[in-house]
């Protein structure tokens, strides 16, 4: 299954596009969790989807920048 994503906001110029592609095995279990989300919140299973995707690139570049962070403190401290 393969999904495009735009992760900028509709406000911006800017277009930010996430392709997805997700194995076989794997759409059916994604899927459920989409339905489950939708139900939830009362809106397609296409837009929960895209929510899951953007929570999870948003929590991915989270973590990396924070790593990235962590290590350049700690070489601004050895340089001193």
């Amino acid at each position: 299954m393969n999904m495009y994503v735009n992760l900028c906001p509709k406000y911006t110029e800017n277009s930010e596009t996430v392709t997805m592609d997700v194995p076989t095995e794997y759409v059916d279990e994604l899927m459920r969790y989409a339905h489950i989300l939708a139900d939830e919140r009362n809106q397609t299973a296409r837009k929960a989807l895209v929510d899951i995707v953007r929570y999870t690139f948003n929590t991915l570049m989270e973590k990396e920048h924070d790593r990235k962070s962590r290590k350049n403190g700690q070489r601004r401290r050895r340089d001193r």
